[in-house]
This record gives structure tokens, C-alpha cells and sequence, in this order.
């Protein structure tokens, strides 16, 4: 007599759940024991309005099918009602860039494997970024990047991924004008700074694969903030050299700090978008949230490169 392990519900819309490939994962699932509810939130209301229903009714794991978008709604909402500690949460990634998944170790072009991974791998706390009240679990994108990503069509999106060429090209392109702040780490260290773009990574990829964050770990309390300054589009070839080591303390263009939180004011209204997911606003409060979450992750989702001393 087989043991079945209960607790699983896997949100997903219907033509997710109408694709052959994901139905034939889902029975694969089920065979193996293990027992799989299916909720089909229409919108990203019902999908966070899924979550705690579904906790209410017994799933001790949430899954959810999607992008960065769709993770960014659950954590959102797992981390807003203080339900992080009642449920695990897992990711069947069929997204367009899925940059946590690559972040996380979750294979994205194996959906067996990733939905088996998301409902019955063990589940390891990690780490949540919050911007002024606003849960992310992959990277923040701000300034010219996260205002590109918000006006452009979906079909050029790609154009900011993976090769930083294509970034500083769109950057000469667009004649992107530098933003002007102050940055305020927790240990009173502030700086003046005047960038084209900057990141903030609790995952490494943003973008469609792009390592923005190449040193950040899912689990050591910290917030990777890497920034292009102004006068990058200058001296592409430097900035391309210094994007190999970005925390090289001798580098001109491309800066990077480690910090549990920090705050950034800017002169004018800034882009951001969190997990994909975008808003304005002049004044940023970024906190991480340590072991905040448990998810299950590839194996070697917890790799992480040291940066320079």
C-alpha cells in the first residue's frame, strides 16, 4: 500500500493546464503518489486570493505556473498575509525569460522534471527583498532597463538580455539621460550617484538571463546593488571588461555593493520593476528579509561566486 504525501495544490491557468506537456506532467505527478490539487485563478487577483484559500484548506505546498510575473504575485502575497511559514512554494516555470528559475536552479525546459521538482523537492528557506512594502524574490530593476521594460512591446523585451552589448546600445540609442540620487547603506557609508542603471538582486538573472546580480545568494541575508554609472556610454569597451568582475574595487563604470538593506532618493521619478513587475517613485527603502521563505530549488541553486575583496 503506497504512503501518499497530501498537501500540494498547483495554480495554474486553464490553457496551461490544456497543454499536453503539463497535463502529462500532472499525471506523472499524481502516479507517484503524491496527492495533487489544481486551482485555475483567471487573473493575478485570483491567483493571490488562491494562496491563502488554498492554506486554509490543508496544501502545505503552493505551486504556481508561470513567469516572473506569477512568482512575484504569490511570494507577494505569501509574504503579505504572513503565510511564509505556513506553506512551502514550488514553480513550474513557462514564462518568457524566467530569470529566477535559471536564478534557482529549476529547469525551464524540462516540465516534468520541473513541476516534479516543485511538489516534491525539499523545500530550503530563502531569503525576500522588500521595497517599500513590496516583496521580490528574484531582482529589482531601476532606471533606463526597468523604463525600457515597461514601454516596450513584449516582443523586443529580449533586446535587454544576455549580451550587454544590446544594453549599451539601446542605452546610446534611446540617448538615456543619467539619474541623480543619494544611496545610504545601513552602516552610514552614503554616496552620491549618478547612474544609467542599476540592479538589485536577491536571485543573479534578470532580464532574460542577463547576470546582473553574479556574486548574490539566495540565502546569506543579503542584497546584491550593482549600478552603470553616467559615463559608461563613453567607454563601452571598459564597462564590458569591468562587467566580468563588477565588484572589482578598481573600476570606473560598473559599481557593486552587498548590504542586509539600504535606501536610495532620487532627484526625479524613477522606473522600477520588481520580478519583472513595474512602478515609479522618487524614494526607495530596500530591506532583505533572511530565510523568509521556503521553496523548492534545483541542486545547485545555492552555488554562488565570492566577489573581490
Amino acid at each position: 500500500m503506497s504512503t501518499r504525501r497530501p498537501g500540494v495544490c498547483l495554480l495554474a491557468r486553464d490553457e496551461i493546464l490544456c497543454r499536453p506537456d503539463v497535463a502529462a506532467a500532472v499525471d506523472a505527478v499524481r502516479r507517484s503518489s503524491v496527492e495533487l490539487d489544481i486551482g485555475t485563478p483567471a487573473s493575478p487577483e485570483a491567483l493571490k486570493a488562491s494562496i491563502p484559500r488554498a492554506i486554509e484548506e490543508g496544501a502545505s505546498r503552493i505551486v504556481v505556473a508561470g513567469g516572473d510575473g506569477t512568482l512575484n504575485a504569490a511570494v507577494d502575497t505569501l509574504m503579505g498575509a504572513e503565510l511564509g511559514r505556513e506553506a512551502s512554494l514550488g514553480l513550474l516555470p513557462l514564462g518568457t525569460a524566467n530569470d529566477f528559475a535559471k536564478s534557482a536552479g529549476i529547469p525551464s525546459d524540462d516540465v516534468a522534471a520541473a513541476l516534479s521538482l516543485a511538489c516534491t523537492g525539499e523545500a530550503t528557506r530563502i531569503d525576500v527583498g522588500c521595497v517599500n512594502g513590496s516583496y521580490f524574490v528574484n531582482a529589482a530593476s531601476l532606471g533606463f532597463g526597468a523604463q525600457v521594460t515597461a514601454t516596450t512591446p513584449q516582443d523586443m523585451k529580449s533586446l535587454l538580455g544576455g549580451a550587454a552589448y544590446s544594453i549599451m546600445g539601446l542605452v546610446r540609442a534611446f540617448r538615456a539621460e543619467p539619474h541623480e540620487g543619494r544611496l545610504t547603506l545601513p552602516d552610514g557609508e552614503t554616496m552620491e550617484v549618478r547612474f544609467l542603471m542599476m540592479a538589485v538582486g536577491n536571485g543573479r538573472f534578470a532580464g532574460g538571463g542577463f547576470d546582473v546580480a553574479p556574486y548574490a545568494s539566495l540565502t546569506d541575508g543579503l542584497l546584491d546593488i550593482g549600478w552603470i554609472a553616467e559615463a559608461a556610454t563613453e567607454s563601452i569597451g571598459t564597462v564590458l571588461d569591468e562587467m566580468t568582475d563588477p565588484a572589482d574595487p578598481q573600476n570606473e563604470h560598473i559599481l557593486y555593493r552587498q548590504a542586509p538593506g539600504f535606501k536610495l532618493q532620487t532627484i526625479d521619478p524613477l522606473h522600477v520593476t520588481l520580478d519583472g513587475e513595474a512602478t515609479t517613485g522618487s524614494l526607495f527603502e530596500f530591506e532583505c528579509f533572511p530565510q523568509a521563505l521556503s521553496m523548492a530549488l534545483g541542486a545547485d541553486a545555492l552555488t554562488s561566486k565570492e566577489p573581490s575583496s
